[in-house]
């Protein structure tokens, strides 16, 4: 077996960390498919307590779900971010080790809490706050039967 050298130890340890960010980014994608799976047994549980009818606790319990998992979702596109800034200095080691330029090494911006929870991927959770939002305006108006 041959000896370990800087170069595969930097391989491996990217494929390591791009292993874990795959991973990171499918939980992303499972809590949003999650998310959409749980409101609607959430609504009827919390409608079948109210004699069948909608209320207000209806949508609260709903806008309670996209939160609970907008925050889990942010967590994780968080993590996913910080494995991906772990991965640029071993790329830019590996770039400087070779023989010819290699200008092609990622960047990355520091990740933020408030900047991981407000992305383009959350736009889903903002859609769904605002479809409930719609219909909670929509049931304050009396638009459903009461």
């Amino acid at each position: 077996m041959s000896e370990p050298t800087s170069d595969s130890l930097d391989k491996e340890q990217l494929e390591q960390l791009h292993a874990a960010t795959l991973k990171a980014s499918e939980a992303c994608l499972e809590l949003k498919k999650l998310c959409a799976v749980i409101l609607v047994p959430v609504g009827t549980l919390v409608a079948s307590f109210g004699g069948k009818k909608p209320s207000a606790a209806v949508f609260v319990a709903g806008f309670l779900v996209i939160l609970a998992f907008w925050v889990a979702d942010s967590f994780s596109y968080f993590y996913q971010r910080k494995l991906r800034g772990a991965m640029i200095p071993i790329w830019n080691r590996r770039a400087a080790r070779c023989s010819e330029t290699y200008a092609h090494t990622p960047t990355s911006g520091a990740v933020r809490p408030l900047r991981a929870a407000f992305n383009a991927s959350m736009a889903y959770y903002l859609i769904l706050g605002l479809l409930f939002g719609i219909a909670a305006g929509a049931y304050s108006l009396g638009l459903f039967e009461r």
